[in-house]
């Protein structure tokens, strides 16, 4: 099977609706709710916010978390040959677990998680999310370093993409090893600190499950020629990234930059 490749010369393309799948539509109601929860944050809107926010995307994020393991396990995933980053059922891979664990970690810091629950599932679950963003970052580097060559001009320009938000992505190391290090304690303590916290963490963690959706469905509608790779590369970074991360986490910042910290937080104690 060929290599990832650009549809710049086909004489037409499909619309955008006939190509979708049953995937498709639950992504796309995934990032419908984005939208919503965007708008929330912009305005300050923050009542029933974690019903609303985290308790509807925790739904639909694992639904479509778990349709991407069944297509996987189903073999519906183009098994190809392509080097290391660049092959395709890596790549969703990569996307569906870190759609599940960011997912989790927004529910995790939440008071809608179950209580018992804590002490089960944090150990695996923290350890899990942290090899995923390690992951996340190190593999497109490590693919565009030893195999640049070998990949397509389109593979390169996706290859750069995902250095970039791999490296965006990773931040949430910090959270997962805060809370793996010190236990369910710490975040009980930094809630206790930073009333914000269980409002900030959440939203920003709900935030990057949105855009990595967001990126798998650009990213399969270039595949099926949709649009051009070198046109969805960018869409994403100046359009799709600005309205479902920067500007709802920049409004949230400022309705509770009083309530929250930015950094502290990661090394408050557990006792």
């Amino acid at each position: 099977m060929r290599g990832m490749y650009d549809s710049i010369g086909m004489a037409s393309r499909p619309s955008l609706w006939s190509s979708l799948d049953h995937r498709d539509w639950l992504t796309l109601a995934f990032l419908s709710h984005g939208v919503l929860v965007s708008a929330a944050n912009v305005m300050g809107k923050y009542d029933s916010y974690e019903i609303f926010a985290v308790g509807a995307a925790a739904v639909l994020g694992f639904a479509s978390a778990g349709w991407g393991v069944v297509e996987l396990l189903a073999g519906l995933v183009p098994n190809d040959e392509r080097p290391g980053f660049a092959h395709e059922r890596t790549i969703r891979l990569y996307c569906t677990a870190y759609l599940a664990l960011t997912v989790w970690l927004s529910l995790r810091f939440s008071t809608l998680y179950p209580a018992a629950l804590l002490a089960q599932a944090d150990p695996a679950l923290c350890i899990a999310s942290i090899f995923t963003y390690c992951f996340g970052f190190v593999s497109p580097v490590y693919t565009a370093r030893v195999h640049w060559g070998e990949l397509t001009s389109t593979e390169q320009l996706r290859m750069k993409g995902m250095i970039v938000s791999g490296a965006v992505g990773s931040v949430f190391i910090l959270e997962a090893t805060a809370l793996l290090v010190n236990g369910a304690d710490w975040w009980t303590s930094v809630t206790a600190r930073y009333q914000g916290q269980c409002l900030l963490e959440p939203s920003v963690t709900l935030f990057a499950a949105y855009a990595v959706e967001a990126g798998m469905l650009i990213h399969r509608c270039a595949r099926k020629g949709v649009l051009t790779f070198a046109e969805a590369v960018p869409f994403y970074g100046t359009v799709v990234l600005p309205l479902l991360t920067l500007l709802p986490m920049a409004s949230l910042f400022w309705w509770k930059k009083d309530e929250v910290s930015y950094w502290n937080f990661l090394f408050v104690g557990s006792s």
